[in-house]
Formats: C-alpha cells, sequence, structure tokens
C-alpha cells in the first residue's frame, strides 16, 4: 500500500526512525528534572540497589510503568556485564525515541498519508527537542498521537478510521495512569464516540470500555500497588496532592492565560501561524470542519481544565502538539494544490529554519552543562569519593548518570506537606550559605568534590578556599536566580602532611 505518491510505508518509516534516532545524538542538554528523576534514577535504584527517590515515589502520585519499562533495559545490561554509564544513558533515550517514531507514523497515517504532515512532525522544534528524552510527557504524547490514529472519527475524509476500534481506549487508560493531565482529551473524544458510534451506547459502555477500563486499570493498580507494597491508585493520589492539595503550586505559579500568551506559543513556535489559520477555517465554518471542531473543543477543554491550575509549564501541553499539528496540515495541504512552486518552497524554507533554529540552541547549548558535568565527575570520583550538589533542587542527573555507588548530597526541595509556609532546605541554603554549611559540617564530613553554579562565588569564599578548581563548564547564557551562567566543579585540596620533629636523644 502506497500511503502517499512518491512515498512507500518503509520508506516513510526508515525517514522517521532516522529524524528521532537523530535527536537522541543530537540534544545534548538539560531541559527539566523530571526526565531523569522520575524515569532512569527509579529504574537505577529497582535494579542496581542504590540511588534516591524523590518525595513523588513516596507519596505515591506516579505510576511505575515506564520506570519498569526502563528497569528492564537495565536489567539486561545489568546480567550481560554492559552497564557502562554511557549504555544507561543512551539506550532508554533510543527506546523513548523509537516510541516516539511508531507515534510519528501514526499521525502520518491518521492524516491519509499527507506529505506536509510528515514536513510538520518532523520539523517541529518542540518534538525534535524532547521526543528523544525519558519524560512521562513524552511517552504521554506518543501515546495520544498513536491512540488519535485509530480513533473512529465519523468524517468521509478519514475513510479507513472510520470503523470502530477498541485499541484507542486501552491507549487511553494508560496514558491517563502514566500521566492524568491527558484525561480532559478523553473524555471530550469519549463523549464523541458515544454519540456517533454505530452500536448502542450502553453497548459499547458495558461490553467495551468497562471491561478495557477494568484490566488495564487493574493491571495498572496490580503493578502500583506492588512497587508501592500497599494499594494505590496513582491518578486519584495525583489529582488529591496536585490539585485537592494544590501541591504543585509550591514548585512556582503563572496567571491563567499563561498556556495561551506563552506556552503554546514556545511550544509551536513558527507552526503557531498555520495553527492559528486553521483555528480561523475552523471557527467560520464549525459545520464543514467536524472532525477539527471536534478537536478543537478537546485542546480548549484541556487549555481551560489546566489554565486553572497555578503551577504551569511547556511540557504539560506537549500532548496537544499532534492535535494541533494534524489541524495545521488541514488548511496547509488544500493551500499548497493550487500555490505556486516558489510558495511551497518559501513556506517549506520558513517552517524548516524557524523550527531549526530553537531546536539546534536548546538541544546543543541552552543548559547543557548539568549534563556534561556527570562524565567528569565520574573521572574524578572513586570508591571513597563523597559529591555534594550546591544547586537549585534536582540540578543534574545523579546515579542513572555516575553509575557509583557513593556518597551524595543535593539541596531538598520536597513540599511541606504538612506545614504551611515553611522553609525547604534549597530555599535555607540560598538565604544563607554559610550558615547552611557549618551546620552540615557539624553533622559529617566535608565532601571531596563540590558542583555548584558560578552564581555562588562571592558567598561560599571561606569553603571554597579549602577547594581547587577542576572544571568550569558553560551553561547558559539566561542565568536566572541561582542557576548560573558556568557549573563549576570543586575537590578537596589535600592537606600537607605534618612536619615530623626528631625528638632528642
Amino acid at each position: 500500500m502506497v500511503l502517499a505518491k512518491g512515498l512507500r510505508p518503509l520508506q516513510v518509516a526508515s525517514v522517521i526512525l532516522f529524524v528521532r534516532i537523530l535527536s537522541v545524538f543530537l540534544v545534548q542538554t538539560w531541559y527539566v528534572p523530571d526526565e531523569y528523576w522520575q524515569t532512569l534514577e527509579v529504574a537505577h535504584k529497582q535494579v542496581f540497589g542504590y540511588g534516591t527517590l524523590t518525595w513523588e515515589w513516596q507519596q505515591g502520585i506516579r505510576s511505575y510503568l515506564y520506570p519498569s519499562v526502563v528497569a528492564g533495559l537495565y536489567t539486561v545490561l545489568k546480567y550481560t556485564g554492559l552497564d557502562y554509564p554511557e549504555a544507561l544513558i543512551l539506550l532508554p533515550r533510543i527506546l523513548q525515541a523509537i516510541l516516539s517514531a511508531a507515534a510519528d507514523y501514526s499521525f502520518y497515517k491518521w492524516t491519509g498519508g499527507r506529505k506536509w504532515a510528515l514536513f510538520l512532525i518532523l520539523t517541529s522544534w518542540f518534538w525534535f527537542y524532547t521526543s528523544g528524552r525519558t519524560l512521562l510527557q513524552t511517552l504521554e504524547t506518543a501515546l495520544v498521537a498513536i491512540a488519535l490514529s485509530v480513533f473512529p472519527f465519523k468524517d468521509g475524509k478519514l475513510g479507513y478510521y472510520q470503523q470502530e476500534n477498541p485499541q484507542w481506549i486501552w491507549l487511553a487508560v494508560v496514558s491517563v495512569f502514566l500521566r492524568p493531565t491527558s484525561a480532559p482529551l478523553w473524555i471530550v473524544l469519549g463523549v464523541y464516540n458515544l454519540f456517533t458510534t454505530n452500536q448502542g451506547r450502553l453497548k459499547l459502555v458495558v461490553r467495551t470500555y468497562v471491561p478495557i477500563a477494568l484490566i488495564a486499570g487493574g493491571a495498572l493498580v496490580a503493578l502500583d500497588s506492588y512497587y508501592y507494597g500497599r494499594l494505590i491508585v496513582t491518578p486519584w493520589e495525583f489529582f488529591r496532592f496536585n490539585i485537592l492539595h494544590d501541591v504543585a503550586s509550591f514548585y512556582g505559579q503563572h496567571p491563567w492565560h499563561w498556556y495561551l500568551t506563552q506556552g503554546l506559543p514556545a511550544v509551536l513556535g513558527i507552526n503557531l501561524l498555520p495553527v492559528l489559520w486553521a483555528i480561523s477555517k475552523i471557527a467560520r465554518r464549525p459545520k464543514e470542519n467536524k472532525v477539527g471542531t471536534l478537536l478543537l473543543a478537546a485542546v480548549a477543554l484541556h487549555v481551560a481544565a489546566y489554565s486553572f491550575v497555578p503551577h504551569k509549564e511547556f511540557r504539560f501541553v506537549l500532548p496537544l502538539l499532534p492535535i494541533l499539528l494534524y489541524l495545521a496540515q488541514d488548511v496547509i495541504v488544500p493551500w499548497s494544490r493550487k500555490a505556486k512552486k516558489w510558495q511551497l518552497y518559501l513556506v517549506a524554507g520558513s517552517i524548516l529554519l524557524g523550527n531549526a533554529g530553537p531546536a539546534l540552541y536548546f538541544g546543543l547549548v541552552h543548559q547543557a552543562g548539568t549534563l556534561q558535568v556527570m562524565p567528569l565527575l565520574r573521572e574524578a570520583a572513586d570508591n571513597r569519593s563523597s559529591i555534594t550538589f550546591l544547586m537549585p533542587c534536582h540540578s543534574t542527573p545523579l546515579y542513572s548518570h555516575l553509575h557509583l555507588n557513593i556518597s551524595t548530597r543535593f539541596l531538598s526541595c520536597s513540599p511541606p506537606l504538612n506545614a504551611s509556609g515553611a522553609t525547604y532546605e534549597a530555599e535555607a541554603f540560598f538565604n544563607n550559605p554559610q550558615r547552611w554549611w557549618r551546620a552540615e559540617l557539624a553533622r559529617r564530613q566535608p565532601p571531596h568534590l563540590l558542583v555548584l553554579f558560578d552564581r555562588l562565588r562571592g558567598r561560599l569564599d571561606s569553603v571554597l578556599a579549602e577547594y581547587t578548581l577542576l572544571h568550569e563548564i558553560p551553561h547558559t547564557q539566561f542565568p536566572e536566580g541561582e542557576v548560573g551562567e558556568n557549573v563549576l566543579v570543586y575537590q578537596k585540596t589535600q592537606s600537607p602532611p605534618k612536619p615530623q620533629i626528631d625528638e632528642a636523644v
């Protein structure tokens, strides 16, 4: 079967896979802590028996599904003796890139094999930046894209996919357990499916929805309950802590319009223009764009729901990307059929260059230091070493990149679950680094290695006087807060041996 003129399935799949694997090696920067601390660090502790779990894993708001997949990889490496740090870092990313490639191919099929759709998904800067990262949102986005490709839309343009296919329900349940943030999308699509189904609504609920929810949900509850050692439903715990108790606000708050004015424009980049064009077209003629209207409603509910949550991040709208790019290609394709060749080249070139700039900068330059420091620490450390990270919480990976069973110390920023207004450790440290250091030395020996941002220079001079600067690594051209331009690595200066005094005989 040829999905698009001149492009066969194997050719398309090969190109997609090449681009996704390429992103693994081109994207060499740190983005957010969850890429490591919610997946790799958890899997490392599962398999190798040492590591650190964040407060989320103590409270039970995360599912062990994704870490268990990574743990499977680590187990193979462990028992084959191939558990080199480079393998522990790269193989999970390659696995995620393959899953993202499968999502891209599904997206391509969903559009009926349109070349513009393939072009948009492969050149999207934010997807290139995140598609090979071990983020929960990356896997969530892949599941959303694959589910949409088999969703029973009722529209003549989608032909083959009008058939009732329950596969999307399995994927929806898994995605909600992985990240409950995708729930608004499935609420809209589920209601639509009930009102447009070819079978009776009650029959669909009883014979399809309920059994799949019980089987898939029950299996994931069993998995999480096994690892946590108690009966637990992680989506409920996630909702209870982050929404009912508003714990997420502890990590920052933004105005209600942030996703509209900053989040989505940044994630879409230059693709914002065709997306706005598509929204305008759908708003003018909603009855002629039934699928577009449905997808826009799902996006609107998702954005509205999370606009009322004070804590916001760019990655939280990542699952909307395949939907918005579908809308974009749906207006570009009809236009391209009548456009002149120079117009096609101009638009394609603008989209390519508009995405290449941010993809390369954020993938190679911005926030690279906290990853580049890890192999340097491995080289400087030995089995007796200890490392202290005097940085904002989780600024670097840890044991998943060190793969050394040594003593480490980092500043904690666990939310004060039982005490409102309490100061967390990282805040206390940056308020008075000298006092924190004196209290630390009262409890333990000074570390062999110190890792910090250059923002601390001048505030820890008396401490650093006992250390030698080993490395100064560029990190960002846009320092903010306690994150500096460079990452510094210091090593404890060896005290000179005391001179021996010969006693008179």
